[in-house]
Protein backbone atom coordinates (compact mmCIF):
# COMPACT_ATOMS: atom_id res chain seq x y z
CA UNK A 1 0.00 0.00 0.00
CA UNK A 2 1.48 3.19 -1.14
CA UNK A 3 1.53 5.62 2.32
CA UNK A 4 0.56 9.22 0.61
CA UNK A 5 1.97 11.08 3.80
CA UNK A 6 5.60 9.96 3.08
CA UNK A 7 7.59 13.06 2.14
CA UNK A 8 10.83 11.17 2.41
CA UNK A 9 11.52 12.14 -1.37
CA UNK A 10 9.96 15.52 -1.75
CA UNK A 11 12.17 18.35 -2.27
CA UNK A 12 12.34 21.02 0.43
CA UNK A 13 11.46 24.40 -1.41
CA UNK A 14 13.62 27.62 -0.75
CA UNK A 15 10.82 29.55 1.61
CA UNK A 16 7.55 28.78 3.26
CA UNK A 17 4.89 28.45 0.48
CA UNK A 18 2.71 30.48 3.09
CA UNK A 19 4.41 33.33 4.27
CA UNK A 20 7.81 33.62 2.53
CA UNK A 21 10.44 32.86 5.49
CA UNK A 22 13.66 30.95 4.63
CA UNK A 23 14.40 28.87 8.14
CA UNK A 24 12.95 25.66 9.97
CA UNK A 25 11.47 24.30 6.98
CA UNK A 26 9.94 20.93 6.13
CA UNK A 27 8.37 19.49 3.87
CA UNK A 28 4.47 18.18 4.98
CA UNK A 29 1.10 17.00 2.67
CA UNK A 30 -1.88 18.58 2.38
CA UNK A 31 -5.21 17.04 1.46
CA UNK A 32 -7.11 19.11 -1.32
CA UNK A 33 -10.17 18.25 -3.41
CA UNK A 34 -8.18 16.99 -6.62
CA UNK A 35 -5.59 14.69 -4.28
CA UNK A 36 -2.62 14.49 -1.47
CA UNK A 37 0.37 17.40 -2.26
CA UNK A 38 3.29 17.83 -0.88
CA UNK A 39 4.43 21.63 0.36
CA UNK A 40 6.96 23.38 1.61
CA UNK A 41 6.11 25.41 5.34
CA UNK A 42 7.96 26.73 8.41
CA UNK A 43 7.31 25.78 11.91
CA UNK A 44 4.54 28.72 12.69
CA UNK A 45 2.68 28.25 9.01
CA UNK A 46 2.62 24.31 10.33
CA UNK A 47 1.45 25.17 13.58
CA UNK A 48 -0.77 27.69 12.98
CA UNK A 49 -2.37 25.72 10.23
CA UNK A 50 -1.75 28.57 7.27
CA UNK A 51 -1.36 26.93 3.80
CA UNK A 52 -0.46 27.60 0.52
CA UNK A 53 -3.23 29.25 -1.86
CA UNK A 54 -3.17 27.48 -5.41
CA UNK A 55 -5.14 27.23 -7.85
CA UNK A 56 -7.00 24.27 -9.60
CA UNK A 57 -4.36 23.98 -12.25
CA UNK A 58 -1.29 23.76 -9.94
CA UNK A 59 -2.98 22.03 -7.43
CA UNK A 60 -3.74 19.23 -10.05
CA UNK A 61 -0.18 19.45 -10.98
CA UNK A 62 1.76 19.41 -7.75
CA UNK A 63 -1.01 16.15 -6.86
CA UNK A 64 1.05 14.65 -9.67
CA UNK A 65 4.14 15.41 -8.84
CA UNK A 66 3.34 14.40 -4.91
CA UNK A 67 2.43 11.01 -6.76
CA UNK A 68 5.96 10.76 -8.25
CA UNK A 69 7.83 11.69 -5.19
CA UNK A 70 6.27 8.67 -3.40
CA UNK A 71 5.88 6.49 -6.35
CA UNK A 72 2.45 6.46 -7.80
CA UNK A 73 1.84 6.20 -11.65
CA UNK A 74 -0.37 8.70 -13.22
CA UNK A 75 -2.74 5.47 -14.16
CA UNK A 76 -2.52 4.68 -10.74
CA UNK A 77 -3.80 7.89 -9.47
CA UNK A 78 -6.13 8.64 -11.66
CA UNK A 79 -8.00 4.80 -10.73
CA UNK A 80 -7.17 3.14 -14.12
CA UNK A 81 -4.23 0.93 -11.95
CA UNK A 82 -3.25 -0.87 -8.55
CA UNK A 83 -2.41 1.41 -5.74
CA UNK A 84 -1.41 -1.88 -3.86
Amino acid sequence: MVNLDDTRRCPVGSECEGCGRLDELAVLTGDTPVGVLCMTLCDACDIVGVLPILGPAEETARVLEHGQHVGVDVDQMTGEGDLA
